[in-house]
């Protein structure tokens, strides 16, 4: 709070004081006081005027300064009134009433949408396990029927569905994971079988070498991210995928490379928004801008590192950072 700002404030009481002084000289003055009096009484009126507005000014300013310094450095700016003292001036002291009680109203109301969407979750990850027991039964049934429309339809929703589940679960990873070591032709493998059927459909060819690198991380979270950057190649036109892995000092990476219709320079660096289908979401796929928002985002959660490099019409090249120590295992 500047000086000046603080006496603008107080021109009131500042005049005020000044007229009263001006009054105590024509006093004075009247009743035939010696100079030295005339002058010296309104002096040191004013002096102690302005000696209580420096007093005043010093204190707030001192509470002020220390409040705007916590705020900057709160993380969570809803717990100020938690961390403050009350002041000890009576603006100060009504207005971290008003604090306490303003804070306490948002904070349960947090509390409510946490418990709304944490019952939300709950009830999106049931309805999954649930759903997914009437598809795996109309996926047999179309197979057995060789109604391959039917049976490709029907493995689309069920990718749809996981990838829902893995959402509603993405907000609270650290409770699902288990870190470990893990040789990466392990996940990619299971990748691979799972979804062979398709991945013969779409004609594609698989190229993989130098796998056999050991790292640490979550299995199932990380062939979930996996199968997403091998769908979003698949959907936009590769007729050629290669997986390797190469040794970094204290890391390995991971790269997925494809043949497919690359992405359009604008919108490279946007691909992991939530939400953002671009170019190609709009003219070659239905996408649902989710895939590459949920490997970064799962990614982040993991530890691990997610890049990526494309060129339009030449193809697309994804980059996982995984660590290989294994301190990793307190993760």
């Amino acid at each position: 709070m500047r000086i000046g700002t603080f006496l603008k404030n107080k021109i009131d009481f500042i005049i005020l004081n000044f007229i009263v002084a001006i009054l105590n000289i024509s006093m004075l003055y009247i009743v035939n006081s010696s100079s030295f009096f005339v002058l010296f009484v309104p002096v040191l009126y004013l002096f102690g005027c302005f000696f209580v507005l420096f007093i005043e000014y010093f204190r707030k300013n001192s509470y002020y300064f220390d409040l705007q310094k916590t705020i900057d450095e709160l993380d969570q700016k809803c717990l100020l009134s938690e961390i403050i003292e009350k002041p000890n001036f009576i603006e100060g002291q009504i207005l971290y009433d008003i604090l306490k009680i303003s804070d306490k109203d948002m904070n349960d109301k947090i509390a409510e949408h946490r418990i709304s969407s944490a019952e939300y979750r709950e009830y999106i990850e049931l309805w999954v396990h649930e759903i997914k027991t009437p598809i795996a039964g109309a996926l047999l049934i179309g197979e057995n029927s060789g109604n391959a429309a039917l049976t490709d339809t029907l493995q689309r929703i069920d990718r749809y569905v996981e990838q829902a589940l893995f959402y509603s679960r993405s907000n609270t990873v650290e409770k699902d994971f288990l870190i470990k070591k893990v040789v990466l032709t392990e996940p990619i493998n299971t990748i691979l079988r799972k979804n062979a059927k398709f991945i013969i459909e779409n004609k594609i060819s698989m190229n993989i070498k130098d796998i056999e690198n050991i790292v640490f991380t979550d299995t199932k979270w990380l062939e979930f991210i996996l199968w997403q950057i091998l769908d979003n190649s698949i959907k936009y036109k590769s007729t050629e995928i290669k997986i390797y892995s190469e040794q970094n000092p204290n890391s390995v990476s991971l790269y997925i490379c494809d043949n497919g219709i690359g992405i359009p320079k604008q919108d490279v660096n946007r691909v992991f928004e939530k939400g953002f289908t671009g170019e190609n979401g709009r003219n070659h796929a239905k996408s649902t801008g989710l895939g590459l928002y949920l490997c970064k985002k799962l990614c982040l959660k993991l530890g691990l590192n997610i890049s990526l490099k494309s060129e339009q019409n030449v193809g697309t090249i994804i980059e996982i950072v995984l660590p290989k120590s294994e301190m990793y295992t307190d993760f």
